[in-house]
Formats: structure tokens, sequence, C-alpha cells
């Protein structure tokens, strides 16, 4: 896969087309919508309504950005021989009889797309399922991320640098800033919106090792300080497929 002067993507090698397509459509939704959406909503001048848009904008977002890391995963179970292998492994004991083979074989043309299909599910029952941090570490190993475990995230900012100092009440890796991100998401979804679920709070003061306060107020900075880890990630990741190329 080659960059043409313009900077654009050519899908000269079309086994990637479909993860950069999915990863282009995040990028312009996330630049474009988002952008679009915090500036409406900097108009307002009824907070309470305020409050309760950009509370949904920012659950739009992250809910997204979940949704293209199971895209990419769904892509990889069956695009990648260790993913599949990894997903296959709960089947491995299981036998099928010489009459399913045969229908099988059968089918021509559609038993591939079957396959593919059943590899998903199983997929969808345990990848999927795993916590966000942990989808999100699996697709830098597949496509060879560095410098995944070492703080890289301006917390105040949202953008991924070489290397950041350590904070020591937001958790600044890439998974554990995407973590934190996601917690929010979580309490307003199933919480009160102003304090962490004690899931979350105590699975992301353990792991990343912070002094993470209880409660936080979602701001329209928060947005935008979403908007900008997602960009910047996705865009590592766009250049390590374009690597794989």
């Amino acid at each position: 896969m080659k960059n043409n002067p313009s900077g654009k993507i050519e899908f000269e090698q079309l086994q990637f087309k479909e993860p950069l397509s999915e990863i282009g459509s995040f990028l312009d939704f996330a630049e474009k919508e988002v952008s679009s959406e915090v500036i409406e909503l900097s108009k307002f001048k009824n907070e309470n309504n305020r409050k309760h848009l950009q509370k949904l904008v920012y659950v739009n977002l992250v809910n997204r950005f979940d949704y293209l890391i199971d895209k990419l995963l769904l892509w990889f179970c069956t695009n990648n021989k260790e993913l599949r292998d990894e997903v296959l492994s709960s089947v491995a004991n299981e036998y099928i009889s010489k009459k399913d083979v045969f229908e099988y074989f059968l089918l021509k043309d559609q038993s591939a797309e079957i396959i593919t299909e059943n590899i998903k599910d199983l997929a969808r029952l345990r990848q999927l399922k795993e916590r966000h941090s942990a989808k999100i570490h699996k697709i830098e190993k597949l496509i060879k991320v560095s410098n995944i475990d070492i703080p890289r995230v301006n917390y105040s900012n949202g953008k991924i640098y070489q290397k950041c100092k350590t904070n020591k009440t937001i958790p600044n890796t890439i998974h554990g800033y995407s973590d934190y991100l996601y917690s929010r998401r979580n309490s307003i979804v199933h919480g009160d919106g102003t304090n962490y679920t004690n899931n979350d709070y105590d699975k992301i003061k353990d792991l990343y090792k912070v002094r993470l306060p209880k409660s936080f107020k979602l701001q329209l900075s928060s947005i935008r300080t979403a908007a900008n880890f997602y960009k910047d990630l996705i865009e590592i990741f766009k250049k390590h497929f374009v690597k794989l190329g």
C-alpha cells in the first residue's frame, strides 16, 4: 500500500480497504460532526439543556469509537491468523459430523461467508466483551504499535505524544486514558453522570496507580479532549495499517 503525493491512501492491497474505510469514516465523524456539535452547544443559553445535550454528544463519541474498535477486531478475527487462532481456541474441542462438512462443501461460494460469520459470532461472545483498553491493546499488538505502556497522553487536551510526564490523578498511558474516558461514559449511561461507578473507580485506581477523584464534571472541553485523543490514536492505527501493506 502506498501514499500518493496528496497524502491520500491508495488501496492497492484490497485486504486493507475495509478497516481503513472504517477508520476514515470515524475520523470524518470526530473532525466534522463532533466539532460542529460542540460549536452549537457553546451557543446554548440554557445551561441545563446544554449539560444534558453535551452528555449525549460525549456518549455518542465514545460509543462510536468503541464500535470502530469492535469492527476492527471483527476484521482481524478472520484476516489475521493470530487472532483467528485465539477465537477458534474456544471451539477447538468441538467436532462436527461428516454430514455437516459435506453440506458446507455443497454450499460452495456461500460456505466461506457462513464460516466467516460464525467466527465473528465467536469473537462477539468473548473478544468484544473484554475491557475497553484490552480491546485497544489487542489491536496495537496486531499492528505492532510501540510505546503503548508509557505516559503519552496530555490529559488537559487529549493529545498523544511520544512521551509525557506521569499524572498522579488521571492515567495518561493510552490504555489508562481510554479506560478513563470510557468510565465517564459508563457513569452517564449506567450511573448518576457525576460519580464513577464503583467497578470502574476501583479498576482504574488498581490498574494505573492514580488517585482518581470519585466524581467528575463533564464540560464541553471534555468532548474536545476525548475527540483529540481518539483522533490521534486512530491516526496511529492508520499509519501502522499502511506499514502492514
